[in-house]
């Protein structure tokens, strides 16, 4: 598959592009510790439309920023996205549901649609996390899995001198990824070989390194926008709250649902596949 590489003003991003010509193009872009080959059962159901495929800044094989925050992970991929001078269809899972929204924002009628998964819009408000002015379960799930990681990739992640080291070591970090489905867990822990440990370095340093303001940030989002969540009590991190804020500020919004965790697109493929359809066509 046919990897590119774009230069933003401080960071090579690199890419995949499928090479078709199609009026219809659809950008997708990952979460938070994965790469673009996550979304290749995507790209390969919708090979006819032409596809970008983006690995955020510090992941996989990108190039790295001195710091990882909701800004700076969205600036170089703005730039990408103006860079291709045509409408795009956006799809972003977790960090990337977020940049999606935050690019689509800026960038008015060229994005036309975008589907939102799980977006991590677990809170409400910036800073009140770190200063424990606020507490749920959800939000203390979320905090704890920063720091963990946080811990365990400080630890073990300058060790690592081959990608087997690093699939060897995953499996102390989320044993329950390779008892159900061991190929994930390999290419999460390949993945993670060539991630920027600085990823994990701001999460657990800043607790609140993902908030934005979403439902302010919607008012200039003219896309037709589909907002795809999980359960909240099977790992689903986005709240109907904000969600319903973000689709009240957006003149064409939906809000879909599904009993599953933070990874839609795999325990429901077949779902997720019809609403795309539905949206891309729509």
């Amino acid at each position: 598959m046919i990897e590119n590489t774009f230069k933003a003003s401080n960071v090579d991003l690199n890419y995949f592009f499928n090479g078709v010509e199609n009026k219809k193009a659809i950008l997708f872009i990952h979460g938070w510790q994965g790469g673009w080959e996550v979304w290749k059962h995507l790209i390969d159901k919708f090979g006819s439309y032409k596809i970008y495929a983006v690995d955020l800044p510090g992941h996989n094989k990108s190039g790295h920023l001195d710091n990882y925050d909701i800004n700076t992970y969205s600036a170089p991929i703005l730039e990408f996205v103006e860079s291709l001078n045509q409408e795009l269809i956006i799809v972003g899972h977790s960090l990337g549901a977020s940049i999606g929204l935050q690019i689509s924002s800026k960038l008015g009628s060229k994005i036309t649609h975008q589907l939102l998964e799980d977006p991590p819009w677990f809170s409400e408000e910036k800073g009140k996390i770190i200063n424990e002015k606020i507490s749920d379960e959800l939000i203390n799930n979320q905090v704890v899995k920063y720091k963990n990681g946080s811990n365990f990739f400080n630890e073990h992640k300058p060790k690592w001198r081959t990608v087997l080291d690093a699939i060897y070591s995953y499996q102390i970090f989320d044993p329950e990824i390779f008892e159900t489905n061991p190929f994930w867990g390999a290419v999460r822990a390949s993945l993670a070989f060539h991630h920027d440990i600085k990823i994990w370095q701001n999460a657990g340093d800043n607790n609140d390194w993902a908030w934005h303001d979403a439902p302010n940030i919607a008012k200039n989002v003219e896309a037709k926008t589909y907002l795809i969540g999980g359960n909240n009590q099977k790992g689903g991190i986005m709240l109907d709250v904000i969600a319903n804020k973000v689709s009240d500020n957006i003149d064409e919004c939906e809000i879909y649902r599904f009993d599953t965790g933070h990874n839609v697109r795999f325990e429901k493929p077949n779902e997720y596949i019809k609403l795309l359809e539905q949206l891309i066509n729509s």
